[in-house]
This record gives structure tokens, C-alpha cells and sequence, in this order.
């Protein structure tokens, strides 16, 4: 009987796979086609569920920062948003079937983001849709609404289920490492041409590097600017303070810690963007404030490393890569090459005059929000001046400003409430969370705050920052397993008997 059955199970496997291996071979004779593309997706999509059923989870968090794209859709979204909305479906599927399979509940978060989305939702439809000219629409900019959204839906999944404590160094590194594939985009003209196929995942900065190579280095040798390999700097540096906090980098027994963060750190600084260093030197001495550290004896080395640091910035900025020297602008009172000088000052004057057209028209757009919509006809009219097409869609390299222009005083006040809540989220967690996750507690919330500051006073961008607060704190509370709160330690209650004398008092009997 046995036999029978798994001579049957044989005989429908063989029916069902080599009918599929013969179509699907018919098919890949012309491999661009659209049909073989959808067919061959189908296929593989049906043949991976069971993996997505079980890993779903842990790929989003390993994803969620990555600049990896999904390539064969119309608009070649991010692949973040693609597993974000099939996560959260396998979710809501798994808790139908299973009520014990439930999301972690944090009120306090969702109340805010419900208002946001509803902002969202009102202001996109009084201002013209979600109109997306990837396909086809006379509508141009509905790219940010769509970010916004799926920023929202991969919060909700990445909350669906608890991290097990024993694999959370595992998804905080997935989770920061995640930001280091932005160094692909500087590989085209340095890699061989036969592996140029990892950039239809992968974007490029510059598509001229894979035909024009010597314009490209001649355009260079100027400035030259990387953004890749920053971006894997700052990967490495937030995986390390996260995995060993500053104590644990600035341990003696394990110099190589301290090697590889100055080494990263340096590598954070090539792209010559100033706010880089001013993000890692708040985040740095952040985390150094909230593990107390400024009650041991690492504060006076600290100090004396700084100041170590500063006069050999006085001595020899101007040997340092020309990228570097423009990162380090904001430092006032340096000698650095006049060049990295005029271009951050070329970059401040174009931003404060985005301002200054912007901010008039902030009592215009109080109620009812600008929105990100425009006509391909604006697109045309505005094309040649940087300045106002920056303006058409919302780029106004101010973080207050993309927030109140776009979704007006309700998406601001939606914004703010999300990260008060937010912070207060990562607060408990980081002061009443499991000691073994204490450092990814602490950096969580640094870096949280950190943002923040960042966002409000340096540079800031709705669309691009909203992924990452909801990124932050989705992680926490599902390392967390929601709000972590104070531990109730039961003390005993002393009950005197009012019947009874003290020993001390008592008389033996017969006295």
C-alpha cells in the first residue's frame, strides 16, 4: 500500500514538473519578452512561498536599508517596499488561521500613524492622485505618497512577530549592514564588465562610467566624491556601536575593535558631505553620554583624544583627501583647501535660497498641504532651473519644510506626535529592556534622538527619513517584544501581632 501511494505521488510530481519544464523552456527561447518574464516570475514566486512563509521576517529586516531594486516592475521600486507589503500579507494571513500569532500591540505609536496616513490619503486626493508616469499617468510625483505608505505598511510588518533575544545580533547586523550595499553603485568601470548584471538590482550613481570611463575620472579629479563607500563607513559604524556600544569598542583587550571603527569612520567621511560629520560626532558622543561613561575613567582619555584630534586637524587638514576637507567645513577656524571651502559654500547659498522662496508660502499651504503631484507640463517649464524643480517636488533639503509644505499643520502635527511617541518607545526599552540587549538599546535610542535633532536643525527629508524613524523603532519593539516596562519587585510586608509583646519585653513564665 505504501508502494502505491508513493508511486502515485511520483507520477504527479513527474505530471505536474515536466509539462511546467517544457513550457518554461518553449518560453525562455526569447528571454526578454514580457510574457516569459511574468511567466518565469509566477513560477518562482509559487516555487519560494514556502520560504517567504518562513523567513519573510528576517528578509524584510535584512532588506529594509539596502538600495536593492525590483527591477522587472514598472517604476523599479525598492525591494524594502516589494517584502514590506508581502510580509504584512503572510501576517494577516498566519493570524487569521492562527489567533495566537498576533502583533505587537504599542498604542501610542499606531494613534499618530493613523492620523499620518489619513493626511497622507486626503492631501493626495484633493491634489491631484497618485499619479505615477511610470505608468503612463499625465500626473508626475506620486512616488513620494508611495514611499510614505509603504514606509507605514513595513512598520506594521516588521512589528508582526518578537526577535528571539539569542538572534538579535544577527538582525541588528542584517539591519545595519543592509545601508553598505549603497556601495555598489560605485563599482561600474572598476568591476569586470562580465558582472555589470548586478546593476539591474543594484543602482548606479553615474551611467556613464560603463561607456565613458576617462570623462569620468577627468570629471573626478577635481572633487572627487564618493557615495558608496560612505555609505558602508556609516553601515559598519552604527553596527559596531549597536554590537559593542563605545565601552565595548574602546575595550583594551580587544584593540582591533578600535581599529575598525576609526577605519569605517574615516571611510564615512570621503563622500564630503558635512552633515556626515556632524551626524557621526552627535551619535558618537551620545552614546558615550547614555552608558555613563562620563562617571568612569574613559572621560579624561576622551577629552584628551579630542583635543588630540583637533590640533592634528589644525596641523594637517590640508593633506586630506579634497572630500574629506569638505566634510570638515563646518569646523570652524581650519586651514582647508579653498576649494572644498567654495564648493560647501556653493551648496549652502543654493539651499538658502530654496528657503527663502519656500518659506512665504508656508501660511499658503497651512490647511490643505502642497502635496508631491505636478503636471508633466510644470516638469517642462521648470527643467532648466535647479532651484525651483527642487521646489516641484519637494526637496527643499530642510526637514520642517518637507513636512508642513507637503501635508500642511495636521501631516505636521501627525509627524511630531509619531516621534514623541517614538522616542518615548525607545526610552523605556533602552532603560527597562533586557540587559542583553543593552547596547542595542542604547545606540536604538541615541540614534533615534540623534535623527531627530538632525531632521529639525541640519538637513531633513520626509520621504527619505520616514523609512528610517519607522525602521529604528519597528526593530526596537520587535527585539522588545513591544514597550519594555519596570520590574515589580515584591517586598515583604512586616505584621506585627498587637497581641504579642517583643521577646525583648516578654517575662518567662513563673517569674
Amino acid at each position: 500500500m505504501a508502494n502505491a501511494s508513493a508511486l502515485f505521488r511520483s507520477l504527479l510530481v513527474y505530471g505536474v514538473c515536466l509539462p511546467l519544464a517544457v513550457f518554461l523552456g518553449y518560453l525562455l527561447a526569447t528571454p526578454l519578452d514580457m510574457t516569459t518574464l511574468a511567466v518565469v516570475l509566477i513560477v518562482l514566486t509559487v516555487l519560494t512561498f514556502p520560504l517567504f512563509l518562513r523567513w519573510h521576517h528576517a528578509w524584510l529586516i535584512a532588506v529594509w536599508n539596502s538600495t536593492a531594486l525590483i527591477f522587472f516592475l514598472p517604476g523599479k521600486p525598492q525591494l524594502w517596499i516589494g517584502l514590506a507589503a508581502l510580509s504584512l500579507m503572510i501576517s494577516l494571513l498566519q493570524y487569521t488561521l492562527n489567533r495566537n500569532m498576533r502583533f505587537l500591540s504599542v498604542p501610542s505609536v499606531v494613534r499618530p500613524l493613523v492620523l499620518l496616513t489619513a493626511v497622507i490619503l486626503i492631501t493626495m486626493r484633493l491634489t491631484g492622485g497618485i499619479g505615477l508616469q511610470s505608468f503612463g499617468s499625465a500626473t508626475h510625483g506620486g512616488k513620494g505618497y508611495f514611499v510614505l505608505l509603504a514606509a507605514i505598511v513595513g512598520y506594521f510588518a516588521l512589528i508582526n512577530r518578537r526577535i528571539p533575544t539569542k538572534r538579535a545580533s544577527l538582525y541588528v547586523t542584517l539591519f545595519f549592514l543592509g545601508g553598505a550595499t549603497l556601495a555598489i553603485a560605485d563599482l561600474p568601470g572598476v568591476i569586470s564588465p562580465s558582472l555589470n548584471f548586478i546593476f539591474y538590482l543594484f543602482p548606479v550613481n553615474d551611467l556613464d562610467a560603463f561607456w565613458n570611463q576617462k570623462d569620468v575620472f577627468m570629471r573626478m579629479e577635481l572633487m572627487p566624491r564618493w557615495l558608496g563607500v560612505p555609505a558602508l563607513g556609516g553601515a559598519v559604524f552604527s553596527l559596531m556601536l549597536a554590537r559593542y556600544g563605545v565601552r565595548g569598542i574602546l575595550e583594551g583587550t580587544k584593540p582591533w575593535r578600535l581599529a575598525v571603527f576609526c577605519l569605517f569612520s574615516f571611510l564615512a567621511m570621503l563622500g564630503g558631505f558635512r552633515s556626515t560629520f556632524v551626524q557621526l560626532t552627535m551619535t558618537f558622543a551620545v552614546i558615550f553620554y547614555l552608558e555613563r561613561l562620563h562617571h568612569t575613567r574613559l572621560l579624561l582619555p576622551m577629552v584628551f583624544v579630542s583635543l588630540a584630534g583637533v590640533g592634528l586637524m589644525f596641523l594637517f587638514a590640508t593633506r586630506l583627501p579634497l572630500a574629506f576637507q569638505r566634510s570638515l567645513t563646518v569646523v570652524p577656524f581650519v586651514q582647508l583647501d579653498p576649494l572644498a571651502r567654495l564648493s560647501a559654500q556653493v551648496s549652502t547659498d543654493w539651499r538658502v535660497q530654496v528657503w527663502k522662496d519656500v518659506v512665504p508660502e508656508i501660511p499658503r499651504y497651512l490647511l490643505v498641504g502642497k502635496g508631491y503631484s505636478f503636471s508633466g507640463a510644470e516638469r517642462e517649464k521648470v527643467a532648466r532651473d535647479a532651484t525651483e524643480s527642487s521646489e516641484m517636488v519637494g526637496n527643499y533639503h530642510n526637514g520642517p519644510l518637507s513636512v508642513i509644505i507637503p501635508f500642511g499643520m495636521f501631516g505636521s502635527i501627525a509627524f511630531v506626535w509619531l516621534l514623541a511617541a517614538g522616542t518615548r518607545v525607545l526610552y523605556q526599552n533602552y532603560q527597562f529592556g533586557d540587559p542583553a540587549l543593552h547596547y542595542i538599546n542604547t545606540f536604538l535610542f541615541g540614534s533615534f534622538v540623534v535623527k531627530i535633532a538632525f531632521f529639525f536643525i541640519i538637513f531633513g527629508s520626509l520621504v527619505a527619513d520616514l523609512p528610517a524613524f519607522l525602521g529604528l523603532l519597528g526593530l526596537s519593539i520587535s527585539l522588545n517584544g513591544g514597550v519594555a516596562k519596570p520590574v515589580v519587585v515584591p517586598r515583604p510586608k512586616i505584621v506585627f501581632n498587637r497581641f504579642k509583646l517583643h521577646p525583648s519585653v516578654q517575662r518567662p513564665l513563673g517569674a
